[in-house]
C-alpha cells in the first residue's frame, strides 16, 4: 500500500495550534496509512512534537529566504497534499513553490492561485467553534471530538515541579498574560485569588507565563506570595505544569487552550472576544464574560472597548466560578466570596 505524505501547515498562534489538534487527530485516525508532517514556526515546533500521530515537524522561520529554502525541502520530501490551516498568503507560498499537487485551504482573494482545493463554509459551519473549522479543512467535514487532542507533553521536570508550593490543598495555576496584549488581559487575578483563598485557606497558587508577560506575572505572584514560573519553562514543560494543576485561572489565551486540552478545569475571563468561536472546549471549562458587549472575533491589541469590557468583570464573579471546580470542598457553611450578597 502506498503511503501518502501529508503536510499540515500549522496556525501561528499557540491557542490556534491547540484548537487544531482534535482535527489533526481525526485526520490521523481516518487515514492511518498516511504519514503526517506539520510545518510550523519554530516556537510551536515542540508543541507539535508532543502530539500523537505527528511523524515529523518542520520549522519555518519568518525570513523570506527561509520560505524558499522550506519550499525546496518540501519538494524533496515528496508531499502529495498540503492542508493549510492559516488563512494568510504566506502560509500558502511554500507549498505552492514546492509544487505539492493538492493544496487545500480557504481561498482568500490574495491566494486563490496558490490553493487548488478551496474550502468553503456554509452559513451554519461559519458559526461553529474554530475547532470544527479546522476539521473541515483537514477532513472535509466540520466534525471532530474536541476532547481527543492526542497532546502528551510528558511529566513535569522535577526541578521545576519542586518550585510549586507544597501542601495538601488544591493547586490553582494562574496565567495572567495573553499574547494579544491589554485587549485580552484581565487585571484582577490577584484580587480574585485572594477571595478564593479567603474561602478555601488550603488552596495553593502558582503563576505561569511566557515571554513578554513577565510584568503581569510578577505583579500577581508578588501580591499572592506565590511562585512565579514565567519564562522558566519551555512550551512542553509549561503545558505539563499546567496539567499538574487542579484548576487554571486565565484569560482568553494560549495557556487557556493548553490547560483545556489537558482536561484541567479552567476558568477563563473574556471581554469582547467570542467564546463561541475560540473559547475553551475542555470538559470542565467555565467562561466568565463581560456583560452587555458585542462579541468580536478580531480585536486590536489595545482596543479601548475591549479593555473597558475586561474591567467590568468583577473579581467576585471569577472567584465564584472557580470555587466549585476545586476538589475536596469544605462544608457549605463557607462564606460567600462576595460578603455584600
Amino acid at each position: 500500500m502506498k503511503t501518502d505524505a501529508l503536510l499540515v501547515v500549522s496556525p501561528n498562534w499557540l491557542g490556534d495550534a491547540v484548537m487544531a489538534m482534535p482535527a489533526l487527530r481525526r485526520l490521523v485516525r481516518e487515514r492511518p496509512e498516511a504519514r503526517v508532517s506539520v510545518l510550523s514556526r519554530p516556537a510551536l515546533a515542540p508543541l507539535w512534537r508532543a502530539v500523537e500521530g505527528v511523524a515529523d515537524v518542520l520549522a519555518l522561520p519568518k525570513a523570506e529566504s527561509a520560505t524558499f529554502r522550506a519550499a525546496r525541502r518540501l519538494r524533496a520530501a515528496g508531499f502529495s497534499e498540503a492542508l493549510l490551516l492559516p488563512n494568510s498568503f504566506r502560509s500558502a507560498v511554500a507549498p505552492f513553490l514546492a509544487r505539492i499537487p493538492r493544496r487545500r485551504g480557504t481561498a482568500r482573494p490574495a491566494r486563490r492561485l496558490l490553493v487548488n482545493d478551496p474550502v468553503r463554509f456554509s452559513a451554519a459551519e461559519a458559526r461553529l467553534h474554530q475547532v470544527f473549522e479546522y476539521a473541515k479543512i483537514l477532513c472535509g467535514s466540520a466534525q471532530c471530538d474536541p476532547a481527543d487532542t492526542g497532546f502528551r507533553p510528558g511529566v513535569p521536570d522535577p526541578a521545576l515541579a519542586s518550585l510549586l508550593p507544597r501542601g495538601g490543598g488544591p493547586l490553582v495555576g494562574i496565567v495572567p498574560g495573553a499574547a494579544r496584549g491589554p485587549s485580552k488581559r484581565w487585571p484582577r487575578f490577584a484580587e480574585a485569588a485572594a477571595l478564593v483563598a479567603a474561602a478555601r485557606p488550603d488552596v495553593r497558587f502558582a503563576v505561569f507565563g511566557g515571554k513578554g508577560e513577565e510584568g503581569a506575572c510578577a505583579d500577581v505572584a508578588s501580591a499572592l506570595g506565590a511562585p512565579d514560573l514565567c519564562g522558566r519553562t519551555d512550551l512542553p514543560q509549561f503545558a505539563s505544569l499546567l496539567g499538574a494543576c487542579d484548576a487554571v485561572l486565565c484569560n482568553d489565551s494560549g495557556g487557556m487552550h493548553l490547560a483545556s486540552a489537558l482536561g484541567v478545569p479552567v476558568v477563563a475571563v473574556f471581554g469582547v472576544t467570542d467564546p463561541e468561536k475560540t473559547g475553551p472546549v475542555g470538559p470542565r471549562a467555565v467562561v466568565v464574560r463581560a456583560e452587555g458587549v458585542r462579541a468580536a472575533r478580531a480585536v486590536r491589541r489595545d482596543d479601548p472597548a475591549a479593555v473597558s469590557a475586561l474591567l467590568s468583570v468583577s473579581a467576585a464573579r471569577v472567584a465564584d466560578a472557580l470555587l466549585p471546580l476545586l476538589p475536596h470542598l469544605f462544608p457549605s457553611s463557607l462564606p460567600s466570596s462576595d460578603p455584600g450578597r
